[in-house]
């Protein structure tokens, strides 16, 4: 009966026609999905995969010579791009947008109200060969995509003496030259160009080495350059991560022990010199929370929480939680302005929310329970 009535409902109704997706729309879909580069800068090779779709005309006439409305093509070895119904352009070293419009040039001779649009699907493979100071030199298959700081990645890594600089040797004799250091004020390298085919990556020695020495990556090696101090040799590693105390990290020079950073004027400038080791003291980047809350522990530390926030991710308080709230920093209890509930803290500070006073004395006031109970009890023995 149920079907019946089902069938009776849905034969009624009206069928919606399913939506048709339109040529524009598929032209703004091919867009978002498929551009994977820069068209203006990544430059086409042999081996690349590319979609050719095209728009406008007589449908008829496109279709009789061969044309489809999407076609995915790949440069041959030649360089040549070759679209079914249009023919073949060269492609090789010019830019996507520079094809797109060889390829539209030679379409509208052919067919004068067409539209070309040509973008990017899958970048060529490449062989690059990295040698010098990483972790593993070797010869790695990258895409065109990627640039000289992934095939170092690709290979290990840096090694510890090694520096951030070196040179790509490209197949055609160019030289390129390589900076890994971060440019200071941004977060990108110096130089760090795209791969070529068959490239020789080479990662230099550092000639005039720094030591980095911390608890959480080891030791590492920076190259100095000219009139370097701590301040500008952190700008070329990206700058202060969230964990340092600056305060605690010192240049170790010898038996000399030279501090980094005033409380007042900030960074000191000390110059580096070669050989140098820099000692970083990191921060916990935790709040431990504990006493009469649900769950006791280590909780992460965010700049802009209250005690109040970090007592309610441990869980919240128990019943058994009186009022009283301490915060340990570095061995002492800290002193807040106002309600200690709504301070905020510092990484590695202790919060303990306290047990009301029946649980705090409860062994006092069993104690005296029993003293009690036995005094009573020798009492009426007595008498």
């Amino acid at each position: 009966m149920l079907i019946t009535v089902l069938m009776i409902i849905l034969g009624s109704a009206p069928l919606q026609p399913a939506q048709q997706l339109t040529q524009q729309d598929f032209l703004n879909t091919e867009s978002t999905v498929l551009e994977l580069a820069d068209r203006s800068t990544y430059v086409l090779g042999p081996g690349d995969i590319v979609s050719v779709v095209v728009e406008g005309g007589s449908s008829q006439i496109l279709m009789s010579a061969g044309v489809s409305p999407w076609t995915q093509c790949t440069v041959g070895g030649d360089g040549y791009l070759s679209v079914s119904g249009i023919g073949a352009v060269s492609v090789n070293g010019i830019t996507i947008d520079e094809a797109q419009h060889s390829l539209q040039r030679k379409a509208t001779g052919y067919y004068p109200s067409v539209r070309v649009t040509l973008s990017l699907i899958e970048p060529r493979m490449l062989r690059v060969n990295v040698g010098g100071m990483v972790d593993q030199p070797g010869t790695y298959q990258l895409t065109a995509l990627n640039r000289v700081s992934d095939a170092v990645l690709m290979a290990g890594g840096i090694s510890t003496f090694g520096s951030r600089r070196g040179t790509m040797y490209s197949e055609s004799g160019d030289t390129l030259y390589i900076d890994l250091n971060i440019h200071p004020g941004s977060v990108s390298y110096v130089s760090n160009p795209f791969l070529t085919n068959n490239a020789g990556i080479i990662i230099d020695v550092c000639e005039n080495p720094v030591y980095l020495l911390s608890s959480a990556s080891g030791i590492e090696t920076r190259e100095l350059q000219r009139f370097d101090d701590f301040e500008s040799l952190l700008a070329r590693m990206g700058g202060v991560t969230g964990n340092i105390s600056l305060l605690d990290c010192r240049v170790i020079r010898g038996e000399i022990r030279i501090p980094v950073w005033d409380q007042e004027d900030g960074f000191i400038s000390t110059e580096l010199l070669p050989g140098d080791t820099i000692f970083f003291v990191s921060l916990r980047d935790s709040i431990m929370v504990g006493g009469a809350v649900a769950v006791p522990g280590s909780v992460p530390y965010n700049p802009e929480s209250t005690v109040r926030d970090y007592i309610v991710t441990a869980g919240g308080t128990v019943s058994m939680a009186g009022s009283g709230i301490t915060v340990q920093r570095n061995g002492r209890e800290a002193v807040f302005d106002g309600n200690a509930e709504d301070a905020h803290l510092l990484p590695g500070d202790v919060v303990n929310v306290n047990y009301n006073w029946f649980n705090r004395n409860a062994v006092l006031i069993s104690l005296v329970t029993s003293l009690v109970s036995i005094g009573i009890t020798i009492y009426a023995i007595s008498n």
